[in-house]
């Protein structure tokens, strides 16, 4: 695990991020889906006129082009449908061409088979892993406003439509909630209703856009049980649905008091707390498993992370897991981490992640609000080195309060099933990630930035042994 470096100097922090053997697999499967997608038309194309629904390229000479270029001769150009023109947008075709078809095309119809279109990829996105908050925050960071409405009005659509088990599933009906959908059932016609907000000029565009960004979406771990129909399979590396966890309750309210309270050492003592609280939880249930002869597999969950100053974000939460016995690996193309751990870890790591953050931007914009105008607390390089420096404290803090709490005659017990949970992580990490890379953390360095972020992480000196509530 790499160390963080303390003193006031440009310290080497480093990230793990996913592994180059990695990335090229995912590009290599999105080639392949190409490729296959690409075949498919060029078989179609070999076999002459297209029966309906079928999808010939859309350069075909046989069935018309978009530029305007007769089939054949005595034979006029074939106007081709919807669903022909997104799945050619999906697979990244040139988008002036597929512009003036589907403007060609009836509006009315265009919007009905549009609706259809992004109904099924929802649900093939599902099979590939996405979740319903994240494909709708992908669409966000890649098209803005209008294709995250577009997405978040299909996952509604789609949702509305579901039956079988996972329509109540605890953990997609938590997915849903987050994604604030429209309530109720969904009425046809949302597409068009929503084209009625964008305006005539850009709809046609946002929505080939939109299937060109979903059309290169990856394939990731699955985390949620897939909906009939997706042909999804293999394992789940998410958590199952559990019963609400007292301690994570208290953790909860512990953490909401140090996000609330404007003075820093009482948030970094409710901050000490809770963490305590989690280490010594994970010290009762090692002890448990140490009855056992076997040790449950790692889980897996994912946390987006928003720029600006990404890689310090990913930097803090990647602290927070190696503290809180789990590992962390940053997808910087699709901006968001992986963590590897054990479900009441995970939830803890998620927690306690966001609660810090929340408090290192209060402290941050208190310290730029207080700098008279074109000070340099103001730069890119004070920002990014206070979050280093606030990154560094907190490991700090959180390594001590771990150090207490393992100081325990019963160690002996609870460590090798500990250490034994640590080599499974580090093995569902390898076998699903192929590795991983390190990577400098990037931002100029200022030393002012570097120690103020420490003052806004310090709090008075953690009391020895256990935190009375």
């Amino acid at each position: 695990m790499p160390r963080v470096v303390r003193n006031l100097s440009e310290p080497p922090f480093t990230l793990f991020v996913m592994s180059r053997a990695s990335q090229t697999k995912r590009a290599a499967r999105a080639k392949d889906r190409a490729r296959q997608r690409a075949h498919e038309k060029h078989r179609a194309n070999q076999s002459g006129p297209a029966a309906p629904g079928s999808r010939p390229g859309w350069n075909d000479p046989y069935q018309g082009s978009p530029f305007g270029v007769p089939g054949g001769p005595g034979r006029a150009p074939r106007r081709r449908r919807t669903r022909e023109i997104l799945n050619d947008a999906r697979d990244a075709a040139p988008l002036g061409p597929l512009l003036n078809e589907a403007s060609a095309i009836d509006p009315a119809t265009f919007f009905a088979d549009t609706e259809t279109a992004l109904v099924e990829w929802t649900l093939e996105l599902y099979g590939n892993g996405w979740q319903p908050t994240e494909l709708i925050r992908l669409a966000r960071l890649r098209r803005a406003s209008a294709g995250a409405e577009l997405v978040r009005l299909a996952v509604a659509a789609e949702r509305a439509s579901r039956e079988g088990p996972t329509a109540s599933d605890p953990r997609w009906v938590q997915q849903w909630a987050v994604a604030e959908l429209p309530p109720g059932p969904m009425w046809p016609g949302w597409v068009a209703t929503w084209a009625s907000t964008v305006g005539p000029g850009p709809q046609l565009e946002e929505i080939l856009r939109l299937a060109m960004v979903l059309g290169a979406l990856p394939r990731l771990e699955p985390l949620l049980p897939p909906p009939a129909g997706t042909g999804a399979g293999g394992p789940l590396t998410g958590p199952a649905a559990a019963a609400p966890n007292p301690i994570l309750g208290r953790v909860r309210a512990l953490l909401a008091k140090a996000e609330s309270t404007d003075h820093e050492s009482e948030a970094m003592a409710f901050t000490a707390k809770a963490q305590e609280l989690m280490t010594r939880h994970a010290i009762d249930l090692a002890m448990l498993q140490s009855e056992r002869s076997h040790i449950a597999s790692p889980h897996l969950i994912r946390i987006p992370i928003d720029a600006p100053y990404l890689d310090v974000k990913a930097l803090l939460l990647q602290t927070v897991a190696e503290q809180t016995r789990c590992r962390t690996l940053l997808d910087s193309q699709l901006a968001m981490s992986s963590v590897i751990g054990y479900p009441t870890d995970l939830e803890a790591v998620e927690l306690l992640f966001t609660s810090l953050l929340v408090q290192a931007q209060r402290g941050l914009a208190e310290a730029s609000a207080a700098a008279p105008p074109g000070s340099r607390t103001r730069s890119p390089s004070f920002r990014a080195a206070f979050l280093r420096g606030f990154t560094a404290r907190i490991g700090e803090r959180l390594e001590e309060v771990n150090r207490l709490a393992y100081a325990d005659a019963q160690a002996g017990t609870f460590l090798p099933v500990l250490r034994s949970q640590s080599e499974l992580i580090d093995e569902f990490v390898s076998q699903r990630f192929g590795g991983t890379v390190q990577k400098a953390v990037r931002g100029g360095f200022d030393a002012a930035g570097y120690a103020r972020g420490q003052l806004a992480a310090d709090a008075a000196a953690l009391t020895s042994g256990r935190l009375t509530d």
